[in-house]
């Protein structure tokens, strides 16, 4: 990253998402934050970017940039036809199309986005009020979970609402092998999971809120919690791990599962599969990341974790350091490197 670049783009943002595809495109969410006492302006008035780092494509450097005052606090980034953004308010920007934000169509309940993800291609909106649309094309989505097409899930809400004092019911994550096999979760073990046609409810064995699904290419789901156990399995056959670690993110890469804890300890499987344990890796990242990493991703190529401020990307052999700072970087960072 050239220095001007830092100091006039970066300098006081942090990272707060990420979306790999592959080592020469892994796309990042830079959200600009109060940096003294003299800037009052709230968090949703500060600019929200995609850093989107392309080394093989860009000729300026290994970095391009996307940004807008959008009033955004949590945006999510994902890779379909386009990058897209969702931000809480089910609103949706296409950077690459160059769309407006646009409230996401046929949303008949939604009012809180949760996060996105792209599953066998298709980029999916998830979040409260058991909300989940399918992106078919430029501002264009379908909701899958409307209460005319599933009654199901609409009265079930309405008794947990009723039992638990009107607090909202709604997924916070989703995972899926396709569009016809998608498990979605949310607070205190609540899981369903959809056919393509309808959404049936999964029996869970445990009761923690859920934080991260992933579904990997040999046919598991593990469902991580906030503060519980790591479970795994499919349709009604459930096995409980042996953790009781406060997940927030899960990746698959390499045939293993990785998983981040809230203080930034990454874990795997141990060899009988029946607990987590600190993951090892044939090479290291910088001891200044221990502990204060805050996001875990992967793509087929590449696992990448990354801090408010820093990323690194491991192709299975080696830490490549993507997104630095000239002051912790261990490059030689200066006005005319790239």
């Amino acid at each position: 990253m050239k220095k001007d670049f830092y100091e006039s783009n970066y300098k006081f943002s942090k990272l707060t998402d990420c979306m790999p595809v592959d080592l020469s495109r892994i796309a990042f969410v830079l959200k600009d934050f109060p940096h003294n006492d003299e800037d009052d302006r709230a968090l949703e008035e500060l600019p929200t970017k995609i850093l989107i780092y392309l080394p093989e494509k860009n000729e300026a450097g290994s970095f391009g940039l996307l940004f807008w005052d959008s009033g955004l606090t949590d945006p999510k980034v994902s890779s379909g036809p386009k990058w897209v953004v969702l931000n809480s308010d089910f609103q949706v920007n296409e950077p690459v199309a160059k769309t407006e934000f646009y409230p996401i169509p046929n949303n008949e309940f939604g009012t809180l986005a949760k996060g996105q993800i792209n599953i066998d291609g298709d980029v999916y909106a998830y979040g409260m009020i058991r909300s989940v649309f399918k992106r078919t094309d430029i501002k264009a989505w379908d909701n899958l979970t409307s209460e005319s097409q599933h009654p199901n899930l609409w009265i079930d809400i309405k008794q947990k609402q009723e039992r638990f004092f009107g607090s909202e019911v709604g997924f916070s994550a989703l995972g899926g092998f396709n569009k016809n096999d998608l498990y979605a979760g949310g607070n205190r073990g609540d899981c369903w999971h959809y056919n393509g046609q309808q959404w049936r409810k999964v029996d869970l064995p445990l009761n923690s809120d859920i934080s991260t699904i992933v579904c990997t290419p040999k046919g598991q789901v593990y469902i991580a919690c906030r503060l519980g156990p790591v479970v795994v399995g499919r349709d009604n056959r459930w096995v409980t791990l042996d953790s009781f670690k406060e997940i927030t993110h899960s990746a698959w890469f390499q045939n293993r599962i990785y998983f981040l804890s809230k203080d930034g300890r990454i874990y795997t499987l141990s060899d009988d599969t029946k607990s987590l344990i600190e993951a090892k890796f044939s090479s290291d990242y910088p001891n200044y990341m221990h502990h204060n990493i805050r996001g875990l991703a992967s793509c087929d190529e590449c696992l990448v974790i990354y801090t408010d401020i820093q990323a690194y990307a491991y192709d299975g052999k080696t830490w490549h350091e993507i997104v630095e700072i000239p002051s912790l970087s261990k490059h030689n960072i200066n006005s005319t490197s790239p």
